[in-house]
């Protein structure tokens, strides 16, 4: 399993200056992510279907399988919490099986590749504990190169892949503005001024709509929860993005829920379903997919556009 993320990244960045809508490959599947559950799942009795019609499943990878986990660091902010969550990160990805693989990405100001995907968790503590934690905040300008990474990894290596956001943004903390300033100051039917979240929300629905196009499922912990309007519509759509896709977030209020959120969603990650469904009708633009287990219906992700 020898991937070089570096390279692979820069191909994602350029494609997607040069590409409009999904991935040009004809899908004829999809791999829909389900979170394991208690009892756990049964490889065996996954059943599928796609716009309420029944639809073959044609493979299921689960918790002992084979996984690249990549992770994104977005952190410039209070020491503390950072350190404690360098402290947590570096636990929970030593008790991952050496068929977990790990790469590292930084998100703030740009996007860039600090460790290919490797088992060697020395490497991966080395390159957590030099990590610079200074910037703009990065994820939600990193969010569908990520997820066109994560994507690109899917069909290379026919494995699972997960996204890790641990990130302490804050909306304010973007270069863009996201605080929704007044357009006409003198329109007093301006909806920004009644409205001064909309544009937050605005833009995570943008988002979400591309990151439907992948099949990269997202996990975050949120180290620094802010309360105030605006943050609010933030953690919304952050925990949005999480559920769309598959996958799971924690948001912290406090440096003592740092560690426990960390090992909630790595091993949530570490342990999710990919579950490859089917596609038989190529030209739809878009599919709505539920799964079962043994008769036991399963919260997954369902929404894919699939494109032209």
């Amino acid at each position: 399993m020898k991937l070089a993320l570096s390279l692979l990244l820069a191909f994602s960045l350029y494609a997607e200056e040069s590409r409009s809508g999904t991935p040009k490959t004809l899908r004829t599947q999809v791999r829909v992510t389900t979170l394991d559950q208690d009892p756990t799942l049964d490889r065996a009795a996954f059943s599928a279907r796609l716009d309420g019609n029944p639809a073959k499943v044609l493979r299921v990878l689960g918790p002992t399988d084979d996984l690249v986990l990549l992770l994104v660091l977005d952190l410039s902010g209070e020491p503390t919490l950072i350190d404690a969550a360098r402290e947590a990160l570096t636990e929970q990805l030593n008790k991952l099986p050496n068929n977990q693989w790990v790469g590292v990405m930084k998100a703030q100001d740009n996007l860039t590749a600090l460790a290919d995907p490797t088992p060697d968790r020395d490497k991966i503590t080395t390159v957590i504990q030099d990590y610079a934690a200074t910037g703009k905040a990065g994820l939600l300008t990193t969010a569908e190169s990520m997820a066109s990474l994560g994507h690109q990894l899917l069909d290379r290596s026919g494995i699972r892949v997960a996204v890790v956001y641990i990130t302490d943004s804050n909306i304010y903390n973007y270069r863009e503005d996201y605080t929704n300033p007044v357009i006409n100051a003198t329109d007093s039917r301006d909806l920004s001024r009644r409205f001064p979240d909309q544009l937050v929300k605005e833009k995570m629905q943008k988002i979400s709509d591309q990151l439907a196009r992948y099949e990269t499922p997202f996990f975050i912990v949120h180290l620094n929860t802010i309360t105030d309007p605006i943050n609010e519509a933030y953690r919304r759509g952050l925990l949005q993005l999480t559920e769309e896709s598959g996958g799971l977030s924690a948001f912290c209020r406090s440096r003592g829920e740092i560690s426990t959120a960390i090992e909630k969603v790595i091993a949530a990650a570490a342990n999710h379903w990919s579950v490859a469904v089917e596609l038989t009708r190529t030209k739809l633009r878009a599919v709505n997919v539920t799964l079962t287990n043994a008769d036991r219906p399963l919260p997954n992700r369902t929404r894919f556009a699939l494109g032209k």
